[in-house]
Formats: structure tokens, C-alpha cells, sequence
């Protein structure tokens, strides 16, 4: 009689357990001191895949992903012999069709009275979602915090990840240009989604990302709305989940995974997820954007530095540093260096007559004339106002006279023409070879002596000094 009072009493406890937690939104199992299912509420059958009758029977062993993790608890805490502490503790489960998940687990024995035989009662909640979340935001953190990695590994490798996780087989970041859709990073199986590819944006789900102006999912495209969308008739993609790039408080494009099978629904944390992608993703073009910007600035500050602003030669900075070099490369290993100033002759009349605007012609005009005629291992350019200079490494004096005879003459036959009329250009030269120990000064005096000696001779001649 008092076994089956006792059984009587434990078979109360079951139904007022079942009673309390029915309603219960966490998943509840209390198993008996075999460890063999007893109850469950409408929550455990869910996040099992069990019906109620599959689960009454059931050995706990096979809720466990580790058989070890089964055998360990039940010799440190689900036995006869277990105390009434209450325990929270991480264990992988597996569900009924074998998939498994993170369960945070607050579970310890129950008893009716001081004497009975414990059941054991368990209270689940699946924390893969949340986990997973961690996981990957840890993984996007030592992406973008790594500077080792490039603007463009980075958000290779941030898509990758995305596909990881979303567990989706396409990946696709799209610059979005008015209805312009192209592809600027693509992650698939098969290599089918080719970087610089172009679309109508309509013909995409994107389209739906920015008409929404946030995240957009849609699980089973065929049996949705989306089911005659042109994407969905061309490339047959089921899930979809995508969010707008925004760059410097714009709209750049659109972060976007896809596949072509369906998937569970999508939660909110996945659509706040991809919604922090895409802001990362953002941060990441943002300041591609601007170191750009900084290595233009600094590239147009250095060809400013170095460069003449109107013909596009060298300025007299560079040719001072460029003279200062040749002059000691020719001494250090005995080669010659021939020198030469260029003047425009009756330059001052030009701009008097037809305007500086000519001026600024006639200069450009003989720049594209000097970079035709001259060798790439020759320097030529502007000293100041209308007057150049071409350094010739390698050079004699007389093989230095034959080049700037040939300017000297392209110039003289290429006319300029200033609103419809041909003006005809010359230019003197005097040109000069160093000598052994000479400086820089001295080497430009003597060119520039034998320039004005070609002045006084005429003009439009070549004289050697």
C-alpha cells in the first residue's frame, strides 16, 4: 500500500507539473529517476520536433548531442542519491530529425515530500541564435580592427562571413547608381555572380530593400507575393535577406544574401544583424572612401610640388634636384651632361597682341612638342615665365645641338592657332655640356650665355656654349 501511495503521489506531481507549466514559453521536461521522460510541455515538443507521445518513454540520452555529456551528468547530479541545488549550465541538444542547438539550461530534482523518489526537472532555452550572434560579431570586430587586412580583404572577408552565418550560399555587396545595380563584391559556390556585373535595380530584391529604407527577408520566395518577381523568375532565389549600405548619411548600395532553397523564417535578430553588417560595411567603404581621398590629395600635393600647373613639365624645384643629381652621377661615374635653356622669342608681343590666354597656348603647345622630341631619359621643364630647361644625361655637345635643333624646328613648324588665324612660334637655345667639378651655377651660366648669344644671332637657332 505505501509503494502505490507513493506511486499515487508522484503521478499528482506529474499532472500539477504539467498544469503549471503549460503556458510556459520555455521548454520544460521532467524526466523520472531512470531518466526516461515523464512530461513535457507544448514549448519541449516544439524545440524537439517530439510529439507528447513520442517523447513519454524516452530515455534523456537521446535529447543529448554527446552520449558523455548524458553519462556525466547523471553521476554528478541526476541520480537517486541528488540534493535539491538548483543548476544553469550551456549543453548541446539534438533535436528529433538530428539537427542541434545551444540550450542554457536551469535544471535540478524535485520531490513530493522529504522521502520521495526525485524526478527531474528541466527548463530549456535555445541560445544558438544568440551565441551565433556573439560569435559573429566577435569575428566582424577582428576584421575591421585588424590593419594588416586591406580595404578590399576586409569586405571580402565580411561577406564570407555573412554566408557563414545566414547560412545562405550567395553573398553580394551592390553599388546602387539610380536604378543601376552592380556588383562590386560577390561570394558564391559556383562563381555564377561575376564582380562588375550590371542589372536593372526592379529586376532585383534589392529594389525592395531601399523602397522599405531598412532590412528586408523573405524566407520562401514561391510561396510569397515575390513569387512573379523577375529575380525570382530568372535566378530562382527562395531566401533573401538584404539592408541598405549608407555611406556619409547616403544610400551607397545594398549588403545582400540569398539561396536558392528556403529557409526558417527570419527573426528579428537577423534582420538586426544584417542591418549591423551593412553599417559596418558602410564604415568600411567610408573610410576607403577617405584615405582616397587623402592619397589623391597627397599625390596632387606632391605633382604640385614637383610639377608645373600649366604645361605639365617639371617645375624649377625638380629640375633644380634633377640638375643637382645628374651633375654628380655624371662626375661620380665620368658621363657626360648636356644642358640647355629654351626661350620663346618675342613672347611679350604674343601676350600684347592676342592676350595671355595665348600666352598659356603657346607654352602648352611647345611642352607637347618637347615630350615628342625628347627621350624618356631626358628632363625638360619650366624655369620661369616663357623660359624652359632640358637636362640630356649621357650626352655629347654635339648630339645635344642635333636634339634641340629638331625642337627648335617643330616648333618653328607647328603654327598656333588663336581664333582662326595661324600663328607661327620660334624659340632660341643655348646648350652647354658640364665639365669635371663644375656647380650647377656655373653650368647654367654658361647655357644661358650661349642662349642670348643665339638672341643676338638672330633668334630661332640653336648656339652651343
Amino acid at each position: 500500500m505505501a509503494d502505490e501511495a507513493l506511486a499515487l503521489d508522484s503521478q499528482s506531481l506529474r499532472v500539477l507539473l504539467a498544469r503549471v507549466f503549460a503556458e510556459v514559453s520555455e521548454a520544460v521536461i521532467v524526466s523520472d529517476v531512470d531518466r526516461q521522460v515523464v512530461m513535457t510541455n507544448e514549448a519541449a515538443n516544439r524545440l524537439f520536433r517530439y510529439t507528447a507521445d513520442e517523447f513519454a518513454g524516452l530515455s534523456t540520452a537521446e535529447l543529448y548531442e554527446r552520449r558523455e555529456d548524458f553519462e556525466q551528468l547523471g553521476a554528478t547530479r541526476y541520480n537517486a542519491q541528488a540534493d535539491d541545488a538548483r543548476h544553469t549550465y550551456l549543453m548541446r541538444y539534438r533535436r528529433r530529425d538530428g539537427s542541434v542547438f545551444e540550450g542554457e539550461t536551469t535544471a535540478g530534482a524535485i520531490r513530493h515530500g522529504d522521502r520521495g523518489t526525485p524526478l527531474f526537472l528541466g527548463i530549456i532555452r535555445d541560445v544558438s541564435s544568440h551565441i551565433a550572434t556573439n560569435k559573429v560579431l566577435h569575428s566582424l570586430n577582428q576584421i575591421t580592427s585588424d590593419p594588416t587586412r586591406g580595404f578590399e580583404q576586409r569586405r571580402r572577408e565580411i561577406v564570407e562571413l555573412g554566408v557563414q552565418h545566414f547560412a545562405m550560399a550567395y553573398g553580394v555587396v551592390a553599388k546602387i547608381d539610380g536604378q543601376r545595380y552592380e556588383v562590386k563584391e560577390a561570394e558564391s559556390p559556383d562563381g555564377s555572380i561575376a564582380v562588375g556585373a550590371i542589372y536593372e535595380l526592379p529586376d532585383t530584391y534589392c529594389y525592395h530593400v531601399l523602397s522599405k529604407r531598412g532590412p528586408f527577408g523573405v524566407h520562401h520566395a514561391g510561396e510569397s507575393k515575390l513569387n512573379a518577381h523577375p529575380c525570382y523568375a530568372k535566378f530562382r532565389l527562395e531566401s533573401y535577406l538584404g539592408a541598405p549600405i549608407t555611406v556619409d548619411g547616403r544610400v551607397y548600395g545594398v549588403l545582400s544574401f540569398s539561396s536558392s532553397l528556403p529557409s526558417s523564417p527570419f527573426t528579428q535578430q537577423d534582420y538586426d544583424l544584417i542591418a549591423m553588417f551593412a553599417q559596418w560595411l558602410g564604415h568600411e567603404i567610408a573610410r576607403e572612401q577617405d584615405l582616397a581621398a587623402l592619397r589623391h590629395a597627397h599625390e596632387r600635393l606632391q605633382t604640385l610640388a614637383t610639377q608645373d600647373e600649366l604645361t605639365g613639365l617639371a617645375n624649377r624645384r625638380l629640375l633644380s634636384e634633377q640638375l643637382d643629381h645628374e651633375l654628380n652621377r655624371g662626375q661620380r661615374y665620368t658621363r657626360n651632361l648636356s644642358v640647355a635653356l629654351i626661350d620663346f622669342d618675342h613672347f611679350k608681343q604674343l601676350n600684347d597682341r592676342y592676350g595671355h590666354a595665348a600666352g598659356d597656348a603657346a607654352l602648352k603647345l611647345f611642352a607637347d612638342i618637347a615630350r615628342q622630341t625628347l627621350r624618356n631619359s631626358d628632363t625638360i621643364g619650366r624655369w620661369g615665365g616663357e623660359e624652359f630647361l632640358a637636362l640630356l644625361p649621357e650626352t655629347t655637345l654635339p648630339a645635344a645641338a642635333n636634339t634641340l635643333e629638331r625642337l627648335v624646328a617643330r616648333v618653328r613648324d607647328t603654327p598656333l592657332e588663336i581664333e582662326g588665324e595661324q600663328i607661327t612660334l620660334t624659340v632660341s637655345a643655348g646648350v652647354t655640356c658640364a665639365q669635371n667639378d663644375e656647380t650647377p651655377a656655373q653650368v647654367l651660366k654658361r647655357a644661358d650665355d650661349a642662349l642670348y648669344s643665339a638672341k643676338d644671332d638672330g633668334r630661332d637657332r640653336v648656339n652651343c656654349g
